[in-house]
């Protein structure tokens, strides 16, 4: 039952009886309908995306090809509920939940360890995200928290292998260009944590940089240019390093806490540390340069003016 209210939960705008019931069930904080009705939109259709591949795909693709597996495996079990025609892929948090709810009464074969694995792997990144997200309300914050210790505490698997990734960075032979460079910070699976939009513009209203509205892609790139034209790149990049910092203070905690998702920290943890790195690059790269200004116009003569079709 605590699955399928989950799963109900982060594929609907809770109506009063779901969320009496949330309250009862999962210790969730009461709130009007029409409160999170608002909340639910800014929240999950405008700054945090509750898809696998935004956070597993090495370029933060919403349905990249393996949300095409999912689907598949949701086929081979005729998993079929009327949400999976409503949403933008079949790997959404609620849709896999829903489908380990299934499972939890014996319908599942022994596929169910690869979708616990899956699911174990990136939704309490996307929990996190939630959490961390400047402007959510507490009704969502109390969900993201109470769907990972769920999660991670009752689906106890320890005996499994993972796959190392090559991370590579964006920065080659003192080169880059400012569209690779936010893509990679764009991408979990490079860089090792989520940044939305409303996080996006509340590190440059930190710096002091206007934004413009738009998608996260270009949200991203007008607070590097912005800072670089600012002459701030350096202040861009300690904030950048304050937020890594933060990621994998909460994957090591979870690491501790968690014996399911220590081998998955180290996964966690070595993207976090990739983007230290590049962070610690670009510093290099500035002092090598006689004014922030010449980096921005170097990167930037750089960037190919090309559409970008991404969960960004």
């Amino acid at each position: 039952m605590t699955l399928q209210l989950l799963s109900h939960l982060w594929l609907h705008e809770p109506t009063a009886e779901t969320i009496s019931g949330a309250a009862k069930e999962l210790n969730l904080p009461h709130a009007a309908p029409d409160e999170l009705a608002s909340a639910y939109t800014d929240l999950f259709l405008l700054n945090v995306f509750p898809y696998g591949t935004v956070y597993t795909d090495l370029d933060g693709e919403l349905n990249a090809p393996d949300a095409q597996q999912i689907a598949n495996l949701f086929e081979a079990h005729n998993y079929h509920p009327p949400e999976l025609n409503e949403v933008g892929a079949a790997d959404h948090v609620g849709l896999c939940l829903g489908f380990l709810s299934v499972g939890q009464d014996g319908i599942l074969p022994i596929e169910q360890d690869t979708i616990l694995l899956y699911i174990l792997d990136w939704i309490p990144v996307c929990c996190l995200a939630v959490e961390r997200e400047p402007s959510v309300h507490p009704f969502y914050r109390a969900l993201a928290t109470y769907t990972r210790d769920h999660l991670l505490t009752r689906f106890p698997i320890t005996n499994y292998e993972l796959p190392t990734t090559n991370l590579q960075s964006p920065i080659s032979d003192d080169e880059v260009r400012l569209r690779d460079l936010v893509r990679f910070f764009l991408a979990p699976a490079r860089c090792g944590m989520f940044l939305s939009r409303s996080r996006l513009g509340q590190i440059g209203k930190t710096l002091g940089t206007r934004l413009p509205f738009g998608s996260r892609f270009e949200v991203a790139e007008s607070l590097f240019a912005s800072a670089g034209e600012a002459e701030i790149l350096d202040r861009l990049i300690s904030a950048l390093k304050d937020e890594v910092e933060a990621w994998a203070n909460e994957y090591q905690g979870w690491a501790e806490k968690y014996p399911t998702w220590k081998p998955l920290s180290k996964e966690w943890l070595s993207r976090t540390a990739n983007a230290t790195r590049t962070l610690d690059e670009m510093r290099r790269m500035i002092g090598s340069i006689s004014s922030a200004t010449d980096v921005v116009t170097d990167v930037t003569d750089k960037v190919a003016q090309t559409s970008v079709t991404s969960a960004t």
